[in-house]
C-alpha cells in the first residue's frame, strides 16, 4: 500500500471512527432539558434516556445483518450509505420537535451506525497487519477520545441555547464525505468459507464487548441526572465532566501499542477494571461537582484502553473472509450493551440512587479485576 495513500486512508478511518462516539454522547447534555420540555409525557425522565439507547438496540439487532451486507457488497458502499443515513437520522432532533418523531430519527441513526461501524472495523482488518494495526488503533483511540471531547463540549454549550441545537452537530459528516470518497479503496474480496469453531472462539470477545459498553454507558445515562438533579450543576457542566474523562481517555489510548507490547490482553483488562473501580468509588462519594473531577482521571484512563483492547483482541482472532459478519456481531454486542445499560441499572437506581449504583459497580469491578489478574498469572 503506497505511503501517500496510507496517510489519507488513516485520516479517513479516524474521521469515520469519531462517528461512533458522535452518535451517542452529542445529545447527552440535552437529556434533562428534553425531559423538562416534554414534561407532560408520562415517565419522560426514563423515556428521554431512550434518545441515547434507541439507536443502540437498532444497531444491536441490525449489525449482524449489516455484517452479511459488508461481506457480500464490499466495505465502501455500506459505509457511504450509512453516513448519509447518519446525517439524516441524527439531525432529526434539530428540525423535528415532536418527541416520538425524534425517536424515529434516532432509530434511523441506529441503522446508519450499524453499517458504518461494521464497514470500518472490517476495513481496519483489511488494510493493516497486526503490528501496524495496534499502532493505528492507538491513533483511533486518540481520535475517538478527542472527538468525544469536542462533541460533548459542543453539545453542552449548544444545549444552553436550546435543547435541539446539539442535533445540528450530526450534519458534520457531510463535510468530510468527499475526502473519504477520494481516499478509501475497496479491499480485495475474500472467498467465503464456513468456520463453526470461530463463533465459539469469539464468544468471550463478544461478551466482553457487551459488558464494556454496559459499564461505559453508566456515564452518559446516569451522570447528567446526578449532576443536575442531585449536585445542582448546569447542562454545560455535564459536558465538561465527561470531556475531562475523555481527555484522559485520549492520553491513555495513544499509548496502547506500547502497553500491548508488554502486557497481554487479559492483563490490560485487569488493570483497566482496577482503574474503573477507583473512579466509580470517587463518584459514589462525591458531594459536589468538584468531587466528580477526581473520578475523571482513572475512569478516562480505563476506557482509553478498554475499547481499543477489545477491538484489537477481536481483529487478532478473525480471518479476512469472516471480518464482515464477525464485525457485525461485535458491533451488535457493543450496542446491545449500550441499550441494556439504563435498563439493567434502573432497578438499582430506583432502590439506592445513582451514587449507590456507582458504589455497587465499583465493588463488582474490583472483584473482576482481581479475578482477571489471578487468571493472567496462572
Amino acid at each position: 500500500m503506497p505511503t501517500k495513500i496510507t496517510k489519507n486512508i488513516q485520516i479517513s478511518l479516524l474521521l469515520v471512527a469519531t462517528l461512533g462516539v458522535m452518535s451517542g454522547i452529542t445529545v447527552v447534555s440535552s437529556l434533562p432539558l428534553i425531559s423538562h420540555t416534554f414534561s407532560d409525557i408520562p415517565n419522560i425522565e426514563f423515556l428521554s434516556k431512550l434518545m441515547l439507547t434507541i439507536p443502540s438496540i437498532i444497531i444491536a439487532l441490525f449489525a449482524p445483518f449489516a455484517g452479511h451486507i459488508v461481506d457480500r457488497w464490499g466495505r465502501l458502499k455500506p459505509l457511504y450509505i450509512g453516513i448519509l443515513l447518519f446525517v439524516l437520522g441524527g439531525s432529526s432532533g434539530f428540525y423535528l420537535h415532536d418527541f416520538y418523531s425524534i425517536l424515529v430519527g434516532r432509530a434511523l441513526l441506529g441503522f446508519a451506525v450499524a453499517l458504518i461501524m461494521t464497514s470500518s472495523t472490517a476495513l481496519i482488518g483489511d488494510y493493516f497487519e497486526e503490528k501496524a494495526r495496534h499502532k493505528f488503533m492507538s491513533k483511533q483511540g486518540l481520535a475517538v477520545a478527542l472527538g468525544g471531547i469536542l462533541f460533548i463540549t459542543s453539545g453542552g454549550l449548544l444545549a444552553q441555547m436550546h435543547w435541539s441545537y446539539p442535533f445540528a452537530i450530526y450534519f458534520i459528516p457531510l463535510l468530510f464525505l468527499p475526502f473519504l470518497l477520494k481516499s478509501l479503496y475497496e479491499p480485495e474480496k475474500h472467498k467465503h468459507s464456513d468456520d463453526p469453531e470461530l463463533e465459539t472462539k469469539l464468544l468471550p470477545v463478544y461478551i466482553t464487548a457487551f459488558f464494556v459498553m454496559v459499564l461505559f454507558y453508566m456515564l452518559p445515562t446516569q451522570l447528567p441526572y446526578l449532576i443536575v438533579n442531585t449536585l445542582g450543576g448546569k447542562p454545560q457542566t455535564i459536558g465538561f465532566v465527561i470531556a475531562t474523562a475523555m481527555m484522559f481517555n485520549a492520553l491513555t489510548s495513544m499509548q496502547y501499542a506500547k502497553i500491548k507490547a508488554r502486557l497481554s490482553y487479559m492483563q490490560i483488562y485487569a488493570a483497566t477494571f482496577m482503574l474503573f473501580s477507583i473512579g466509580l468509588f470517587f463518584i459514589s462519594q462525591a458531594s459536589n461537582i468538584t468531587g466528580l473531577f477526581f473520578a475523571t482521571t482513572p475512569i478516562g484512563m480505563a476506557f482509553g484502553l478498554l475499547f481499543v483492547n477489545t477491538n484489537a483482541w477481536f481483529l487478532s482472532q478473525v480471518p479476512p473472509r469472516k471480518r464482515g459478519k464477525a464485525s457485525g456481531i461485535l458491533t451488535s454486542s457493543f450496542f446491545l450493551g449500550q441499550f441494556s445499560s439504563p435498563l439493567l441499572f434502573e432497578p438499582i437506581v430506583s432502590s439506592y440512587g445513582i451514587q449507590g449504583l456507582f458504589l455497587l459497580i465499583s465493588v463488582v469491578s474490583i472483584v473482576v479485576s482481581l479475578v482477571l489478574f489471578v487468571k493472567s498469572r496462572i
